[in-house]
């Protein structure tokens, strides 16, 4: 089983914090600051915190208590996603909830960001495209396409365009998301860019209602 080694600090200079990201044997990452709520939500553009690089398989995710990196268990055995590798950097946007008593996961918004892997724990400034509407088992859950600032997408600020400039690459997503858990996620449309900006502003404030209510 691979093991995670060689994470250093990085800088994002958007929101010009430091986040040292130190492994702590193979299944744990620890932070110096808390991934969901200590990382800045929007400086000017909004931030994915990378949780499973492109084209891999193990599931890590966040854990929402203590805000380290933790790779989850299932079944007493660290968990991989029996399906292709994940067609672009995966992991969510701090600063965000989609609450259950409006249908959501109580989960922060997921993101996919277009692109070549990135590290692990890693922050990207993103733009944002629009969304997939999904329902996960009867629970809302979307997922945020964007692509990266600089790179080949860049230049692409619909999902229109990424329709015609890159043909495929919103099918590839949208299939890829409702084939991995074999058939339980299911397609409900797409968003606009606008609307998934609103999606995303709309979970930013129920994250700051519940953050400020403890």
């Amino acid at each position: 089983m691979k093991k995670v080694t060689g994470f250093l600090a990085f800088l994002s200079i958007l929101s010009a914090q430091e986040i040292v990201l130190k492994p702590a044997g193979e299944y744990k990452i620890l932070s110096n600051v808390h991934l969901v709520n200590g990382v800045s939500y929007k400086k000017p553009d909004y931030q994915a915190l990378i949780e499973i690089p492109a084209g891999t398989t193990a599931k890590w995710e966040v854990n929402h208590e203590t805000g380290h990196l933790e790779w989850e268990f299932k079944n007493k055995k660290p968990r991989n996603v029996k399906f292709l590798g994940y067609p672009g950097n995966y992991g969510f946007i701090p600063q965000t909830i989609l609450e259950k008593n409006e249908g959501g996961d109580g989960d922060p918004l997921d993101i996919i960001v277009l692109g070549s892997a990135v590290d692990r724990g890693s922050i990207q400034a993103v733009k944002v495209l629009g969304a997939l509407k999904l329902l996960d088992s009867g629970e809302q859950d979307d997922k945020i396409i964007a692509v990266p600032m600089n790179g080949p997408f860049s230049k692409v600020e619909s999902l229109g365009e990424l329709m015609t400039e890159f043909p495929g690459t919103v099918e590839i997503i949208r299939y890829w998301f409702t084939g991995y858990k074999g058939g339980e996620m299911h397609f409900m449309g797409y968003m606009k860019r606008k609307e998934a900006e609103v999606l995303i502003e709309k979970a930013h404030e129920s994250w700051s209602k519940q953050h400020h209510a403890h």
